[in-house]
């Protein structure tokens, strides 16, 4: 299965309103600032990975970047669930608002929350870890054989492909 911490997308939306791309009220614009300035790092959870995770990566260049990087060239292929994606509060409103498209927004990376796999039976010990220490985990997806294609469902169950898969570091 594979896990995410957090939520995803405030910080490249932050971004988008500090290029003056897209504008928002007072208080949408003090917390996205401060979830781009002030990421929520989930440093007990890294502490406990260990105890559960096959793989682990934060997720600082894009969602499906990194999920690629974490595969790192198996013959393996992932499954994800749009409508399992968490977001804030504040950005799903600004999705509803002006009918933004959730899967360009979490694709950008920045987000710095950890991304996850683990063995589907160490499901118990991952939801008592989450309690134990206040994080929220979401099962965004599964993996799948290297048979399959990589792919992301939308929630009417239909294949979606993002505009932008990340960011790519120029070496």
């Amino acid at each position: 299965d594979i896990y995410i911490s957090g939520d995803l997308g405030d910080s490249f939306l932050d971004f988008q309103i500090l290029k003056k791309k897209i504008k928002v009220n007072k208080l949408f614009s003090k917390y996205f600032i401060k979830k781009y300035y002030h990421p929520d790092l989930q440093l007990k959870l890294s502490n406990c990975l260990n105890k559960f995770a096959n793989t682990s990566i934060d997720v600082s260049d894009g969602l499906f970047n990194d999920l690629k990087k974490l595969l790192n060239k198996q013959k393996i292929s992932f499954k994800l669930f749009e409508n399992k994606i968490p977001i804030s509060r504040k950005l799903n409103s600004l999705i509803k608002q002006r009918n933004l498209n959730k899967i360009d927004l979490i694709s950008n990376g920045d987000d710095y929350q950890i991304l996850f796999t683990a063995d589907t039976k160490k499901a118990r010990i991952i939801e008592k870890i989450c309690l134990d220490n206040r994080v929220k985990i979401s099962k965004i997806g599964k993996i799948t054989s290297g048979k399959n294609q990589s792919m992301i469902i939308n929630k009417k169950g239909q294949q979606i492909v993002p505009k932008n898969s990340g960011y790519v570091h120029q070496f």
